[in-house]
């Protein structure tokens, strides 16, 4: 998967609370902690949300600090803070 022609898809302030509302295409970077965190990109499609984990991950205790001081999700899906944001424009989003 290519992810720099992404960019312009991907919606930074996805809010969790209008899954599956008025959403049938795009992006957008989420933790998904259900065994451990891992950054998982979304993908929303007319039928669903397809996640896959990415292969280039950043540090582990980066993963949890974002984790932390959110509300528990019974998904155990989580939203990036802006140091998440700003790894994956460096690392996974560069050109």
């Amino acid at each position: 998967m290519t992810l720099p022609i992404l960019k312009a898809l991907i919606d930074w302030d996805y809010n969790f609370e209008n899954e599956f509302k008025h959403r049938d295409k795009g992006y957008t970077f989420v933790i998904d902690a259900w065994e451990s965190p891992k950054l998982s990109l979304y993908k929303f499609t007319p039928f669903g949300i397809k996640c896959d984990h990415l292969e280039t991950q950043p540090p582990q205790e980066m993963l949890v600090a974002a984790i932390q001081g959110q509300e528990v999700s019974k998904e155990k899906v989580y939203r990036i803070n802006q140091e998440i944001k700003s790894w994956i424009e460096k690392n996974i989003l560069k050109d």
